[in-house]
């Protein structure tokens, strides 16, 4: 299981990750380096709607967050990895439940996306590199 390091110490990521994409590829997060699972038949469908958002360059890995309930969050970040491309959209997918994303932005509004079942989302530069995002916990 993933953890993540808050003031020093250790907790479980509060929810379900896991990689796709082409052989080789890593994806580390947090001090958490996730290899890439081959991708399956839906998989490649899902890239493959999500390369129709971008003009010039196409994905070749996906990074799957289960979030199995109103418990399980991502806490306010930058997705500013070293494995990803500073100058490349992000495309969320949501399925299932609806959920929240929030972002923010230091002298500015607050904005929050209702994600629902089956919605699409793309974050185009500079967005990820201004505005941090997360899903809260929604106890319902």
């Amino acid at each position: 299981m993933a953890t993540v390091v808050i003031c020093n110490k250790r907790y479980p990521v509060p929810r379900q990750v896991s990689a796709y994409g082409d052989e080789n590829l890593t994806y580390t997060f947090s001090g958490n380096t996730l290899p890439t699972e081959p991708l399956i038949p839906i998989l490649i469908k899902i890239l493959k709607e999500a390369n129709k958002f971008l003009k010039e360059v196409s994905f070749n890995y996906m990074l799957i967050n289960r979030y199995k309930d109103g418990h399980d969050k991502i806490g306010s970040h930058k997705d500013n990895e070293k494995d990803m491309d500073p100058d490349s959209s992000i495309v969320t997918f949501s399925f299932g439940a609806e959920r929240t994303m929030i972002f923010k932005r230091p002298n500015f509004n607050t904005v929050k996306i209702l994600l629902k079942n089956g919605s699409v989302l793309v974050m185009n530069p500079p967005t990820n590199e201004f505005w941090y995002h997360e899903i809260p916990r929604e106890k319902k």
